[in-house]
């Protein structure tokens, strides 16, 4: 049976660091590993002879593999355009739809059934290797024992355009974020994709959306809020002006346990290695990677479609210094959370210092600039509640206070807040979908996962086989639930039920139907 793999420990990461082995991954399937094992290397994809990023990688499920598909299209200048849950990808006589959660597609006319449904994880779209050599006619081969992946296709968008017509007919600029002009009027920004580049006006009509595709969080914002490396979407109106922005961006965010020369890794065991053009940030400060230091808290900002690193924020805790007097000052900043929260879920924030200010508060760099009203002299307090839409990890919250002129060093609140709005995602199953086995006793299992570190409530998973519970007899853990039956099951379709519930609250459920055949 392929079990999902467990986390190296931190002493077996800090050690690959030591060694400077950059070509690993945090967890994927794979055969559950002894407990001290070092983490499943990622697979690497090369096409047309180039190796693409690591971060998405590709996944082993079973006997199938699956491959972020808008990756490889992306590396061969296909251009995607994406409506909903429906992808279309436009190459030179080529026109390719996939639905997220169907195992049915198209390429051009022809209709064409998948081996699995075409899935979204962590923001990337995965679809079987063998649906990338269908639907280019390309050349693809999987070499297990060196862990990499080769396509080779004779299709290639030679001069990929910013404009692009969606599925659902509007007109958008498609491309990567390479500068934002905050000093303009009105302000721009300004995409490039491939050779193309084109600058925008934005005026102060078009509405904004910041999107993180890893914690599934989507969020109003402004300019300020696009960064230089995110993808974008823009799209035009009729009269050429524009309607939305749309930055996505992937994060990844932890506490350093490790650093090297080269990369760095976090306490989770993802280990982040920068690209030639990171920019690196110490407390909003230009930084280098020697400068990192165990325990400083950072995220990193990734361009969805590429996978490159543009960003690397580090926040490290600096030592008080005494307040001139007659400056604004903070007293405390405190948190009142339940625990995890979910949408509609509130908690409040109050923040003591001088009186007669303008106060604000930041949940990390996901939400910034919240107003504290006064509530009494010298205290400063708001009920925020949850809204649908936003999802960080275990994250601080810093206090801001002004009085006049003066403005008090940022404080940070001792409690950390976590929020998930987005059910937990059950990932990976086993028999997949629509397959025969002739083993009448199969090992059955689903991996799971949540888009924060909220984590899964192991006493709320349940597995049904056939109509019938089975929880009792399985093997649950915050990350997966896998049972052997204990009896034969008779030859046709059964019938699976998984649902699980997050430390919020929030429940998700999936269920497939395999086939025994013994006879």
């Amino acid at each position: 049976m392929i079990r999902p793999s467990r986390r190296a420990t931190l002493r077996t990461t800090a050690a690959l660091l030591a060694l400077g082995v950059a070509a690993w991954s945090g967890p994927a399937c794979a055969a559950a590993p002894k407990k001290d094992e070092a983490p499943v290397r990622a697979i690497a994809i090369v096409v047309n002879g180039e190796e693409l990023s690591r971060d998405p990688a590709p996944r082993s499920v079973g006997d199938r593999i699956l491959v972020p598909v808008v990756r490889i299209y992306s590396a061969l200048g296909i251009s995607v355009a994406r409506d909903g849950n429906t992808l279309v990808a436009s190459a030179p006589s080529k026109r390719i739809t996939i639905t997220v959660g169907s195992s049915r597609a198209t390429v051009d006319t022809r209709r064409v059934t998948l081996d699995s449904p075409a899935v979204e994880i962590e923001g990337a779209t995965y679809v079987p290797l063998r649906f990338v050599a269908d639907s280019l006619g390309a050349q693809v081969s999987y070499d297990k024992k060196a862990q990499r992946i080769e396509v080779v296709s004779s299709i290639v968008g030679r001069a990929p355009g910013l404009e692009q017509h969606t599925p659902g007919g509007s007109t958008q600029i498609v491309g990567t974020v390479s500068a934002v002009d905050l000093d303009s009027a009105p302000e721009s920004v300004t995409v490039t994709r491939g050779p193309s580049v084109r600058s925008i006006a934005i005026t102060s009509d078009a509405r904004i959306v910041v999107q993180d595709v890893v914690t599934r969080t989507t969020t109003p914002g402004t300019l300020r809020d696009v960064h230089v490396g995110d993808a974008v979407s823009i799209i035009l109106r009729h009269d050429g002006r524009v309607d939305q922005v749309i930055a996505r961006y992937a994060s990844r965010a932890g506490t350093i346990a490790a650093v090297s020369p080269s990369q760095f890794v976090f306490l989770n065991g993802y280990i982040v290695t920068p690209d030639k053009s990171t920019e690196i940030t110490l407390n909003g400060q230009p930084a280098a990677l020697t400068d990192l230091k165990v325990g400083d808290v950072v995220t990193v900002r990734l361009n969805p479609d590429t996978g490159e690193k543009r960003q690397i924020l580090v926040a490290r805790a600096m030592p008080s210094t005494p307040t001139p007097a007659g400056s604004a000052q903070i007293t405390d900043v405190g948190v009142i959370a339940k625990g995890a929260l979910r949408a509609g879920d509130a908690f409040t924030v109050t923040l003591h210092g001088t009186p007669g200010g303008k106060a604000t508060f930041d949940i990390g760099t996901y939400l910034t600039g919240i107003p504290l009203p006064e509530t009494q002299a010298g205290t400063y307090t708001t009920k925020y509640t949850v809204p649908a839409g936003v999802n960080f990890s275990r994250t601080s919250v810093y206090g801001h206070l002004a009085v006049g002129a003066s403005e008090a060093p940022r404080a940070e609140a001792p409690q950390l807040v976590a929020v998930t709005t987005a059910a937990p995602q059950i990932v990976d199953i086993a028999p997949p979908n629509g397959q025969t086995v002739n083993n009448n006793k199969p090992s059955i299992y689903a991996t799971y996962r949540t888009p924060t570190d909220v984590g899964i409530d192991v006493s709320k998973v349940r597995i049904e086989v056939n109509g019938l519970d089975v929880t009792a007899a399985s093997t649950r853990t915050d990350q997966f639930v896998t049972y052997s039956p204990g009896a034969a099951l008779p030859d046709g379709p059964v019938t699976v039920k998984i649902t699980i519930a997050d430390n919020a609250g929030n429940v998700q459920s999936r269920s497939w139907t395999f086939n025994v055949r013994t006879h």
